[in-house]
């Protein structure tokens, strides 16, 4: 699964790049953003190298959370990504149930998690991360 990896980050990184240059490395919306497409990616990657779309979720999961124990942040960073990871799988989910995610690039698929920035909310703590389940979440 290393290669469907370096595709979906390497996909990721250039999208956010362009949507959001210099930004998207902040605790922002753009970085809400990021975490959400790569775990989208790497599901939609995954998924093409290995045909089971629960085994891609996994994969997705697991790479993301090895991320931010390979690199921690501070408390509420780090569940900021995780929660933010989390609905990016959600996400891909959805999609997976309307149409086949196989045929759809990554450029469309950013489009489309793009209008969800609108709804990000900014968090404070932890306990009120853990209210918004089903939106981006950012810290700035």
């Amino acid at each position: 699964m290393v290669i469907p990896t370096i595709i979906a980050t390497k996909n990721c990184i250039r999208i956010s790049d362009h949507y959001f240059p210099n930004l998207h490395h902040l605790n922002n919306s753009s970085n809400a953003f990021r975490h959400a497409l790569w775990n989208i990616l790497l599901t939609k990657e995954a998924y093409q190298w290995n045909k089971d779309f629960n085994e891609a979720l996994q994969w997705a999961k697991t790479i993301t959370d090895w991320h931010e124990e390979f690199s921690p942040n501070k408390p509420l960073e780090r569940a900021m990504d995780l929660h933010n990871n989390a609905y990016g799988r959600t996400f891909v989910h959805k999609m997976f149930k309307r149409n086949n995610i196989i045929e759809t690039d990554s450029e469309k698929l950013a489009k489309e998690l793009l209008p969800f920035l609108t709804t990000s909310k900014k968090v404070s703590n932890l306990n009120e991360l853990r209210t918004l389940k089903n939106q981006l979440v950012h810290l700035i």
